[in-house]
């Protein structure tokens, strides 16, 4: 279960990953209040986008803020998502959240709308846009 890249541009961006946190390959990362990324909670609404590495407590930069790569979605970027629930092609057009997981989408889930699915792959799998990575939220800011 991953958020995977399918088609558009891909920036790719390092940022500084927060220190001792594991952080998920393909999971959703958003800023903590001190500028790191981390693995993203359901409640994270400004993500800087999806993880390109798995951060594991054996690694050896673990214990640091250590450069971390990150794809940072744009309006054509478009992810395949596992999904909590049964997809279904009624699904697309509708706004969703993510999963406590931090990498798939939460068919249940309306309160945060993170992501909008775009197109329909199975019951198990859909494609999404992010709605609110940190390139175009809050442009006032």
């Amino acid at each position: 279960m991953a958020f995977i890249h399918v088609r558009g541009p891909a920036k790719n961006e390092a940022f500084l990953k927060i220190a001792s946190t594991p952080i998920a390959a393909g999971a959703a990362v958003a800023f903590t209040g001190a500028g790191f990324v981390a693995q993203a909670i359901v409640a994270s609404t400004r993500l800087a986008g999806i993880s390109l590495k798995a951060v594991a407590s054996t690694d050896a930069d673990y214990a640091d803020n250590s450069v971390f790569p990150v794809i940072v979605p744009s309006e054509d970027d478009v992810f395949e998502a596992d999904v909590s629930g049964t997809a279904t092609q009624a699904n697309v057009g509708k706004q969703y959240d993510i999963t406590t997981s931090a990498r798939s989408v939460n068919l249940s889930g309306t309160t945060y709308k993170t992501v909008t699915v775009v197109g329909f792959i199975s019951s198990s799998k859909v494609l999404v846009k992010f709605n609110g990575n940190y390139a175009f939220a809050n442009k006032a800011n």
